[in-house]
């Protein structure tokens, strides 16, 4: 059974995105490689141009190749497949088995990152945490000394109160004429 493989999952085996993988399959159509359209036009992969893709990305990789002679190199390539039936269709799958590799070791990479991550945001959490305790005790603080200011200015004005009227009585005392003074 012959398995068509959707641009997405193709995308995921090569590790590639979608406007790659068009650019790279339109390169391909363009040096008359034939790759599967449905009725809609829409392309499917089957496992032999999943290989020739492979092909074509580890040919651009090589220095200086460009895609157009690594599109002709890949040409040439399945061209000669077509003529000779060997087993250098194990190379690609190594090549795969590699990529998982790669990526099991990127996805660990990554685990351990969003790990630290993790660990960096308990910290801000925590220290974040203790500053609010902080400021709320700062606070607490701040609204017993405004309490305590405003419960001294009402003293000092009752004290205020207390001397000017105590000076008034003095002043009425004086100005009041002494039993001695009434025969004057």
């Amino acid at each position: 059974m012959t398995v068509i493989y959707s641009p997405s999952d193709v995308q995921e085996l090569l590790g590639i995105d979608s406007s790659t993988l068009r650019k790279y399959a339109i390169l391909l159509e363009g040096h008359g490689y034939h790759i599967h359209r449905n009725d809609r036009g829409h392309r499917g992969y089957f496992d032999k141009d999943v290989i020739t893709l492979r092909k074509l990305i580890e040919f651009s990789k090589q220095e200086g190749m460009t895609l157009e002679r690594s599109a002709e190199a890949v040409m040439t390539w399945v061209s000669e497949e077509d003529e000779t039936v060997t087993v250098t269709e194990v190379v690609p799958l190594q090549a795969a088995n590699d990529r998982g590799i790669e990526r099991d070791t990127n996805h660990d990479e990554i685990l351990e990152r969003v790990e630290r991550l993790e660990q960096v945001n308990l910290e801000l959490i925590k220290h974040f945490k203790e500053k609010a305790v902080r400021e709320a005790k700062q606070e607490e603080k701040i609204n017993q000394i405004l309490t305590y200011i405003e419960r001294q200015e009402q003293l000092e004005v009752e004290r205020g109160k207390m001397i000017e009227e105590e000076t008034q009585k003095q002043i009425a005392a004086a100005q009041e004429k002494k039993w001695w003074q009434f025969w004057k």
